[in-house]
């Protein structure tokens, strides 16, 4: 048995692009002017940036020149069950109130964006995101694991709990952490971080392959400098800032615990596990929270075991 990352090789030299791809300004409902949007997430040395409006498409050609940020078109698409759903790398506006979540994501992959369950914990009504709104998206690329308006919003910002229960089911869906920014207050709160190569240009449609491909961690305020495989698949391994590192896998179970920022969690670990759900038919992935003070958190993108 072995580990399969979606990372970059350890030894690739590459840097972390930061970014917010979920928020909206004066173009749909939030409260604040684009260009002061997109001015405050320069200023916090943000490298990429999306305006998500509400069934709208920005054209990034209207901002991109006033900013160094790369900027990616998106939208939050209505569904036909009033969720808001992203469409991230967005080359045209889909029907609002019209499409199921599956639809919806159907219609962004034969485009070649990304689609992105949003905010699965929020509670504007109960039912809102149900585990079968959830399992009828088979095929899910990404879900956001924290929604920084949430915060002030009712239900959870967190929803790292829908994330590993799809993951459980054996899907290969990949955490985003997003602001949703419509108030300034809600500036920095998450963000991803995605791992790019020195030797590239950054662009939009590199930015949206990598998120789609997992090569990313989300964030609400701990840095990861180093996460991969390494031993010839032998070890997961994390160096970061945060005071603790749990390693997490089946159900949400915490498998190991790590002091420190720098961890590594090994097959030797896995297969020394007692209890039954380390069994490799019920449980074939590991992830690593990274917990820092006052509730800070980063998230890595799991790592499959693979026999």
């Amino acid at each position: 048995m072995h580990f399969e990352s979606t990372y970059l090789d350890l030894d690739v030299a590459c840097r972390w692009l930061r970014g917010n791809h979920h928020g909206h300004s004066t173009v749909s409902d939030g409260k604040v002017e684009p260009l002061q949007v997109l001015k405050a997430y320069e200023v916090a040395g943000y490298d990429y940036f999306a305006l998500s409006e509400h069934d709208t498409l920005l054209p990034p050609e209207r901002l991109q020149p006033y900013t160094s940020m790369c900027v990616i078109p998106a939208v939050e698409v209505t569904s036909v069950y009033n969720q808001t759903l992203l469409y991230l790398g967005a080359d045209r506006v889909l029907p609002a109130r019209q499409l199921s979540p599956r639809q919806i994501m159907e219609q962004v992959d034969g485009a070649g964006g990304l689609f992105i369950f949003n905010h699965p914990n929020w509670q504007p009504r109960l039912e809102y995101a149900t585990d079968a709104h959830l399992d009828s998206v088979e095929g899910l690329r990404g879900i956001e694991i924290y929604t920084g308006v949430i915060e002030r919003l009712p239900g959870e910002a967190r929803a790292t709990d829908r994330w590993d229960r799809l993951l459980s089911r054996g899907w290969r869906v990949f955490g985003h952490a997003t602001d949703d920014q419509h108030i300034a207050y809600d500036y920095f709160v998450a963000w991803n971080c995605v791992q790019w190569l020195d030797s590239e240009t950054i662009s939009a449609p590199g930015i949206v392959k990598a998120l789609a491909a997992g090569r990313f961690y989300a964030s609400t305020g701990v840095k990861i400098d180093r996460v991969g495989i390494e031993d010839g698949g032998q070890s997961f391994v994390v160096s970061s800032d945060a005071d603790e590192i749990h390693w997490v896998s089946k159900d949400g179970v915490i498998l190991k615990k790590t002091a420190g920022g720098q961890g590594r969690f090994e097959m030797d670990d896995f297969n020394r596990l007692p209890f039954k759900t380390a069994g490799p038919a019920q449980m074939v992935y590991v992830r690593a929270e990274c917990l820092g003070q006052g509730h800070t958190s980063a998230w890595t993108q799991p790592c499959w075991i693979v026999v």
